[in-house]
């Protein structure tokens, strides 16, 4: 009905030209001595003056499109199903997540070193000058010394391996820190998409009914000149022109900023509109109730794991803080050492010792007990931090489930709104040429179109990008569930 309430009640500048140069030939217009005299006393030139003219025009054309054809051509638009698989790969924000992430797997490797050998090597190659007691040869030589060791770990009560686990933990934590980064650079990407298009709509309205609005007043300027019209009418038309013309620019000042909002999250331009179309909505994603979806995104929310996860670094955390604080290290020690020329005594000789030994530094100050208390109290804000989560989280799904069915609801409505404006334009145009309407009808009655027409289109828009923010909210949105129109 949009596109009919337009189509059918105008006619293009080339058409209402024609059909006004019909008229006025027709209604007055007399040839004298090849010369055709208008009804205002104006003249217009002979066939072969018009017929030159012509001439001049077409090769002016010409000149103009081969100008244009050197112009750089508009870059073809990609489906969002495309976009998207590649968007992940290159946006900054999930390139920052994985490197999280690989950053934190290697933690989990040197964590798990701690259960390894540790080998040390020192050595040193110097002088020595022994002035003994009297009595004794004084020692003038070059010494050198090599010492190996190898320390294996044998109990720590626990403190290693709650490192080993900590680490794994937030290693699973940068896990779901990608995902949500994916997630989250996915539905930006949805929304950039979705609204460019939103605004070209918009535009579309904007313009169609700027175009249609100036040839009303083209047709009241006409009547007027003929003496059927009203001053007040042009005056009145002129009024809703400049009105439309300032919706067209306000819309199209919204392209240009979706359009950057665009640029932004793909780090390119959008291409050429026509291309671009609207993805078909995940209606078997969605779930049958808001219970289900807020039940779903307890489980499976992104941001809501990595908060849970985060809980469990710091329940590790205690455990650590407590075996470092309060409990001795038991170690398995091998040494080897080789001395030439070393301690005044002259020749080589080797020494090689195996032994068990502990360390247990304990500070007198009872440092020990602040710093598990500090551990504990950690631990507390971090759950407290999770709670909030939670609520957060169940809020946002219950806020996206019931602007789905507002969106949904609202975009009915507005579509019959513009149905019902659409006609009524028809009507009073028909109304305007039998005189039962006033002018001013009519162009409110465009008014009111062009109105409706752009909040229904923005509407339907609305339904996609709540119907992904909902998704999103429960964690399920994947680049697999945005597919190709007609997919």
């Amino acid at each position: 009905m949009m596109t009919a309430g337009f189509g059918e009640v105008g006619r293009s500048p080339s058409e209402y030209g024609a059909r006004r140069r019909e008229r006025r030939g027709a209604g007055g217009a007399k040839k004298t001595g090849g010369v055709t005299e208008n009804m205002v006393g104006t003249t217009s030139l002979p066939l072969t003056a018009w017929r030159a003219a012509g001439a001049w025009r077409a090769i002016l054309a010409a000149g103009v499109g081969a100008a244009f054809a050197l112009l750089p051509a508009v870059p073809q638009a990609e489906p969002l199903s495309t976009l998207l698989p590649e968007l992940l790969q290159s946006h900054n924000l999930t390139a920052a997540a994985e490197a999280d992430l690989a950053s934190t797997r290697e933690r989990v490797r040197v964590a798990l070193g701690g259960w390894y050998p540790q080998m040390n090597v020192s050595g040193f190659y110097g002088h020595e000058n022994q002035n003994k007691p009297t009595g004794t040869t004084d020692t003038d030589m070059v010494n050198r010394q090599l010492d190996v060791s190898v320390t294996q770990l044998l109990w720590d009560f626990d403190l290693t391996s709650s490192r080993v686990r900590s680490a794994q933990h937030t290693r699973d934590q940068a896990e779901a820190a990608l995902e949500a980064a994916r997630q989250n650079v996915m539905l930006r990407g949805i929304v950039a998409y979705l609204n460019v298009l939103r605004a070209a709509q918009l535009v579309d309205f904007a313009q169609r009914s700027e175009a249609n609005i100036k040839r009303q007043t083209e047709l009241e300027n006409a009547r007027v000149e003929r003496g059927a019209g009203l001053s007040t009418d042009v005056l009145q038309a002129k009024t809703q022109l400049a009105g439309a013309q300032a919706r067209r620019v306000q819309a199209e000042g919204a392209l240009r900023v979706a359009r950057n909002a665009y640029r932004a999250v793909f780090y390119k331009e959008a291409g050429d509109i026509a291309d671009m179309a609207k993805p078909p909505l995940p209606a078997s994603r969605l779930p049958a109730s808001i219970e289900e979806a807020v039940e779903t995104a307890m489980k499976t929310n992104p941001q809501l794991r990595s908060t849970q996860l985060a809980t469990e670094v710091a329940r590790e955390t205690i455990s650590t803080t407590r075996s470092a604080g309060f409990f001795p290290r038991v170690e398995a020690v091998g040494e080897l050492k080789y001395k030439v020329d070393e301690g005044g005594t002259v020749g080589s000789q080797n020494e090689q010792l195996a032994k068990v030994q502990f360390t247990w530094p304990f500070n007198l100050g009872m440092t020990a007990v602040n710093s598990l208390r500090a551990s504990e109290s950690d631990f507390t804000a971090i759950t407290k931090r999770y709670a909030d989560a939670r609520d957060t989280v169940e809020q946002q799904t219950r806020d996206a489930w019931q602007n789905l069915h507002t969106a949904r609801d609202n975009a009915d409505l507005l579509q019959n709104q513009a149905d019902i404006a659409a006609e009524f334009l028809e009507l009073a145009r028909k109304e305007r040429q039998l005189g039962r309407r006033s002018l001013l009808d009519v162009l409110a009655a465009e008014t009111t179109l062009v109105n409706s027409s752009s909040d229904a289109a923005s509407a339907e828009m609305d339904v996609s990008i709540v119907t992904f923010t909902l998704l999103n909210a429960m964690g399920l949105l994947e680049a697999n569930v945005v597919r190709a129109p007609g997919g």
